[in-house]
Formats: structure tokens, sequence, C-alpha cells
């Protein structure tokens, strides 16, 4: 990964996309930027609407703007990182969502008010590589299965409340739901399996950057990991949880795992599918990567 110092003048002129249902508060989140921004920087200040809908705000504030900010969860990152991709305009990131994985596994503090002195204070940018689906981008992860049939099924508003916590209910539905059979083309590869889950990854870390899905996952290698659960009955299904509980998930009998630039997704039946959090579609689904395709703001790393 390419990083370093900040090699740039400070930027002057500054874009923030909120996203105004942010579990910390988006007026809050919007005062802390403000109280700590230096005497001649100009913060224009953009609110989401649904959605989604920070893409376009994100694609204009890129057009002059210094840097952009995007101030929420996961879903509010990959929306803003989608916006400016190819401009050369760099992210950075203030959580406010309910498990803003993606800033962690970055380093970036989770607490907002440390993240907003990070951005205005000794940095440095990180290029990292961005996956996409569709016309979307995504940072950390994509799923079909399990993860999208929860996130599909959470209540917004509990998780505005109490955070994660708000996927609890609707995966416990999920596990009742039969597997599907996905098949998965991973460049010149086939592989088709009955299965609840299979997993598109960026980033190698789920809830928490301590419980990692597998430690050969980067986000800087230029490639797609793919993951794809066989374990389709309740005890298989037990024992590799408890595998992933234990950080041994990669010696898993029931988990086909390989390294890709493209994937084709296809499933009978047809799944949702979520790119960081946010349900964006249905399968079929077509994943790629782009390398090192957008610099983010980070802590300097000794």
């Amino acid at each position: 990964m390419t990083a370093g110092h900040h090699p740039l003048v400070p930027p002057r002129r500054i874009g923030v996309v909120v996203n105004p249902a942010t579990r910390q508060g988006a007026p809050q989140l919007i005062q802390l930027l403000r109280r700590a921004a230096p005497l001649g920087v100009e913060l224009e200040v953009l609110p989401t609407t649904e959605a989604g809908a920070g893409i376009a705000l994100a694609r204009d504030l890129a057009t002059r703007a210094d840097l952009v900010v995007a101030a929420g969860g996961d879903g509010t990152v990959a929306d803003v990182a989608t916006g400016i991709l190819d401009s050369g305009t760099p992210l950075a990131i203030v959580p406010g969502g309910s498990t803003n994985i993606t800033a962690r596994e970055l380093g970036i503090p989770g607490n907002p008010k440390q993240a907003v002195e990070l951005l205005f204070g000794n940095h440095q940018l990180r290029a990292m590589d961005v996956g996409r689906c569709g016309d979307r981008c995504f940072l950390h992860m994509a799923g079909a299965g399990l993860d999208s049939r929860f996130f599909a099924g959470a209540d917004r508003r509990l998780k505005r409340r109490v955070g994660w916590l708000a996927y609890l209910p609707p995966a416990a539905l999920a596990l009742r739901m039969p597997p599907a059979l996905i098949s998965v083309q991973a460049d010149d590869r086939t592989v088709t399996a009955l299965s609840p889950l299979v997993v598109i990854a960026n980033g190698g870390s789920i809830i928490t950057p301590a419980l990692r899905l597998d430690h050969a996952i980067s986000t800087d290698d230029g490639w797609l990991d793919i993951l794809l659960f066989t374990a389709a009955k309740p005890i298989p299904m037990a024992r590799t949880l408890g595998r992933l509980a234990t950080l041994r998930l990669s010696e898993s009998p029931d988990l086909w795992k390989a390294k890709a630039k493209r994937i084709q997704l296809t499933a009978e039946p047809d799944l949702p599918v979520q790119i960081d959090g946010d349900v964006v579609g249905h399968t079929p689904a077509t994943f790629s990567i782009s390398p090192s395709a957008i610099q983010v703001v980070t802590p300097v790393q000794d």
C-alpha cells in the first residue's frame, strides 16, 4: 500500500457528505468539523436524502474540493467513494454508523472527535483497492446470502439506537432460510455449491477488526477474495461459525476460497446483494477490483 506523510498543501476547500440519520448525530459531526477547521478552510456540507444519494453529491463536490469527507457509516463511505472515484480527490472518513468497519480496519479512530483531529492534524494518504459491483463501489466487503438477507431486514431506526445489535433479529430469521444453489465464476474458474453465504472481500474483518475472515485478505493486493461457505446443514454451519469465532475459518472443510480480478455470481433462487452493508440489487451480479484506485486519510504508520 502506498503510504507516506501527507504530501500536499493542507486542503483549503473541503466537501462533506453527511448522512442525516447517522447514529452519532449529523449536527454534532458537522459542529466538530467546523470547530476544528483551521482559519481559511472552507467547508461545504451536503446532506444525503436517501440511500445512494451520496454518490451524486460526492461527484459534485469532487469537482471543486481538495478533499471529500464521508460523515456517516460504511454505506455512506461507499457512496462517497463511488462518487469521487477517478477524480483524484482524496477521501476522509468521520465515522458515524453502526459498525464503521471500513474506518476501523484502516486505523481511523471510531471516536468522531478523534477522527476530525486526525483529518486536520498529522496524517497520511494511503492508496487502497476499490471493489466494484455494477456502477457501485465498495471498500470493504460484498456478499449474498445470510449477510445480505439480514442487512435487507435490519430496521434503520433500531440501527441508529443500538448499532450492530439491530442486525440480530433479521440474522436469526436469515439463519432459518434454506441455502441457495450458488455459482461463482472467479476469472477462469467456476464452482457451484449449495451455500448459505458467499462473501466477496476487499477487507478481511467483520463487525470488528479483531474478527478476521482470513489474514491473507488485504486492501492493497489488487485482488478480491471469494469465500463460498458450503456448510448447508445446522451442525456443519455451527462448526464453521465456531472456527470463525476462534480465527480458524481458513481451516474449515466447509469453505471454498479463491482470489480473482473479476467475479460473476449467480444463485437459484436469486439472492439480495449487499455492498458495505447496503443492499444494492440481486443476483446475478458481477464484481471487479480497481487496484490502488482511491486515497484515504489515515493515521501515520511507522
